[in-house]
């Protein structure tokens, strides 16, 4: 008789145990790869997360839409609740009722997987903010908008930004946007944290057949933004004129002003737009190129480079803002305003095939040093550390 009070009390106390478990709020809404590289981020830190040892210390909800909860249930299976919702990004009514749905879940914290947090919720968050690349390219040539309504929500987004910043912890990419923000935003360095991402396990490194026959041809992949810098790709291909360039981007209107911009140039004998290229394709078109060229001005973190090097093909990157942090001695850097530079390191792989191969081997090395384990236990431990304070 005396077992059963016992037995009773462990039930009640495992009980208490899975209530009292901190609850985390993920949103989950942009995930995939169709969803471009907050999709990735987003996907690979929950199928990371699930694996770490301290994972069921907590409970978690994901906050996702109708279309993607097959995919992510595929994914994730039973490891997360799911709360479906039809609220969009950026939208106003998510301004409005997002904070409600919040309330309603009654979270200790929630991640906002990028930096669109309703400015009106103000409990616990942590805010992933992948890079603030729109304080710094600015104005017509970066919009499709009516450029007086583009003026407004640039405006609106500075208000969101420092709104944002002053009421969450925060996690970003690289080294290079943590000492922008504790610097411009005067941030308290204890509350924000780099959790460097990693090449999508689809994409893991695959050994290269030396006897493969490198083709005439540079690619670019990503969209095709100003910042992204593609302009100095074609300037440098007018110098080139048996050199090729396969671009590997989505159709939008900057795809469109890039097609006139070679017409412009008269390269487009030189230049090819692959469109949206998906991952099981990726293998032979990077093998069999000469590079890729990563020209951007600004970057969040860019997994371009790394993906690339993980498919054998080296790679020729700006030297500007975090790249050199992330891609370190393992890529040629040149100077994002000079296309004399961008053609001189071009001309040094077309020489020098040993260059190349040593290039490859390095990019490798430096594919290594990342990892979405590496990721999601900082980002977990992150989690606690915020809750707590």
């Amino acid at each position: 008789m005396s077992r059963v009070p016992i037995v009773i009390k462990i039930i009640i106390q495992k009980m208490k145990h899975i209530v009292n478990k901190p609850h985390i709020v993920i949103d989950a809404r942009l995930y995939g790869p169709k969803h471009t590289g907050l999709g990735r981020y987003t996907k690979n830190l929950l199928v990371a997360l699930i694996k770490l040892p301290n994972f069921n210390k907590y409970k978690f909800t994901l906050l996702i839409y109708p279309e993607l909860k097959a995919e992510i249930k595929g994914d994730l299976g039973k490891n997360f609740n799911y709360f479906i919702t039809n609220i969009r990004h950026y939208s106003i009514i998510e301004q409005i009722l997002l904070p409600i749905i919040l309330k309603y879940l009654q979270p200790d914290l929630v991640h906002f997987t990028h930096i669109d947090k309703p400015i009106l919720y103000l409990n616990k968050s942590v805010v992933t903010v992948h890079d603030l690349i729109k304080l710094f390219s600015k104005g017509q040539e970066t919009t499709t908008k009516f450029i007086l309504f583009y003026w407004i929500r640039y405006f609106a987004y500075l208000l969101m930004t420092h709104v944002i910043l002053k009421t969450s912890y925060v996690i970003v990419p690289s080294n290079f946007w943590r000492d922008y923000i504790i610097k411009k935003y005067q941030f308290n360095p204890q509350k924000i944290i780099t959790t460097y991402e990693a090449v999508d396990p689809n994409l893991s490194p695959k050994i290269v057949n030396c006897k493969l026959k490198i083709e005439n041809y540079i690619l670019y992949t990503g969209n095709l933004y100003p910042h992204k810098n593609i302009k100095i790709v074609f300037q440098a291909l007018q110098q080139l004129p048996k050199l090729k360039l396969k671009i590997i981007s989505k159709a939008s209107v900057f795809q469109k002003r890039a097609v006139n911009l070679v017409k412009k140039l008269n390269i487009s004998s030189q230049v090819e737009f692959l469109g949206y290229v998906p991952d099981n394709k990726f293998a032979d078109i990077y093998q069999n190129a000469l590079a890729l060229v990563h020209p951007a001005f600004l970057e969040g973190f860019s997994l371009t480079g790394l993906e690339a090097m993980a498919q054998n093909c080296p790679v020729i990157a700006s030297n500007a803002s975090c790249l050199p942090e992330v891609y370190s001695d393992s890529v040629l850097y040149f100077d994002p305003s000079k296309p004399n530079q961008l053609i001189k390191q071009i001309k040094n792989l077309q020489t020098n095939p040993k260059l190349r191969q040593q290039l490859i081997t390095k990019g490798h090395q430096q594919v290594a040093k990342y990892s979405w384990a590496t990721c999601a236990k900082l980002t977990l431990d992150f989690y606690s550390k915020s809750i707590s304070n």
